[in-house]
């Protein structure tokens, strides 16, 4: 007994300094061992195979463990359970999407920040314009120029998202809305189900490789159970993004600020109102256009005044140069005129004489 323990440790302290050596070697024997376990995961985690437990034994048994051997193995097991997954615990992944539109742009962002905190969701990403020229959005319908908007992602936990979209119609005019849900409770639990398969085959790989006496045979179990935690690492990966997904909804909001909203309508106007309203708007339309015009004269005024004086520089020029032209066809005239005119006293002057 005490030869056999003292073989034992003899080949697992050998094991080490002899594996990249022997790797090339039992290559072949390794991936002939390790092609029983190929797995397949998809992105979500969702597809993955198996052998059955008889051709997995049946490899172990040639490695000389066959006393005892359970490995676990997956086929339905994860429809089997999704099948007995109540309503209440399906993974459903819920998004919204909202555009909205506020005339008190800083106080609208303050309540939201404050309302977000209050239901224990975080702002994920947050992008805000502070309402520039170059950022200016003209609306064609009601005349109206956007000063400010921002673009924010939160996460809110599900059970009160619904109190969260609430807060936001009652705080801002909403001019769109969208939901979407997605139910992984599938993927959730077949990935679910792999990771506890790997798990027991991992503990089970671990006390074979406390009996292993042969150095090709501790080789190729630490390269399985290395791949198998592995694979067991991604799917706790994938299990945590489902959950981080499932249990904060995610609500993707665009704000917008500006002087007018844009009208909702909820029922069919009559001629009557359609004229009423029709010709408010329009005066408001013309307010609209006379305080715009005003803000853009002062704003422009410098150039305005440049321009003026350039122009007022090229008319004076042309003006003179008109007036000097004129003034020289006029001598031009008269200088031509004047032989003419001293022919006949010359004449008068001889008869004369």
């Amino acid at each position: 007994m005490k030869k056999r323990e003292i073989k034992r440790s003899l080949v697992k302290l050998l094991a080490g300094a002899c594996a990249l050596t022997l790797l090339a070697g039992c290559g072949g024997s390794s991936k002939s061992s390790d092609s029983n376990y190929s797995m397949a995961m998809n992105s979500a985690g969702a597809s993955y195979k198996s052998e059955s437990a008889a051709d997995v034994t049946e490899n172990y048994e040639d490695m000389g463990f066959s006393d005892g051997m359970e490995v676990a193995t997956t086929g339905k097991g994860g429809n089997e359970s999704l099948s007995n997954t109540s309503a209440s615990k399906r993974k459903l992944i819920k998004n919204v999407s909202m555009n909205v539109e506020t005339q008190e742009y800083e106080t609208l962002m303050t309540n939201l920040e404050n309302r977000v905190k209050e239901l224990g969701g975080y702002i994920q990403n947050l992008e805000s314009y502070n309402g520039s020229s170059y950022n200016y959005n003209y609306n064609y319908k009601n005349g109206t120029i956007s000063k400010r908007n921002a673009s924010i992602v939160i996460r809110i936990p599900q059970q009160k998202l619904d109190d969260f979209v609430s807060t936001v119609s009652e705080l801002s005019n909403v001019i769109n809305r969208r939901e979407s849900v997605e139910d992984v409770t599938l993927q959730y639990v077949d990935v679910k189900s792999h990771k506890e398969s790997l798990q027991v085959e991992q503990a089970r790989l671990l006390e074979l490789l406390e009996r292993a006496e042969n150095l090709e045979d501790i080789i190729t179990l630490e390269n399985r159970l290395t791949n198998v935690r592995y694979q067991i690492e991604s799917m706790e990966s994938t299990l945590r993004t489902y959950d981080d997904l499932v249990d904060y909804s995610t609500v993707n909001l665009q704000i917008t600020e500006v002087e007018v909203y844009t009208p909702v309508e909820e029922k069919k106007e009559t001629n009557w109102e359609r004229m009423t309203n029709g010709f408010v708007e329009s005066l408001v339309d013309v307010k609209d256009d006379f305080v715009n015009f005003g803000i853009w004269f002062v704003v422009h005024l410098p150039y305005l005044v440049i321009w003026a004086i350039v122009i007022t520089v090229i008319i004076v020029i042309i003006k003179k140069i008109r007036k000097k032209n004129k003034v020289k066809k006029e001598k031009g005239i008269a200088n031509f005129q004047a032989p003419e005119n001293s022919n006949p006293d010359t004449s008068t002057n001889n008869t004369q004489n």
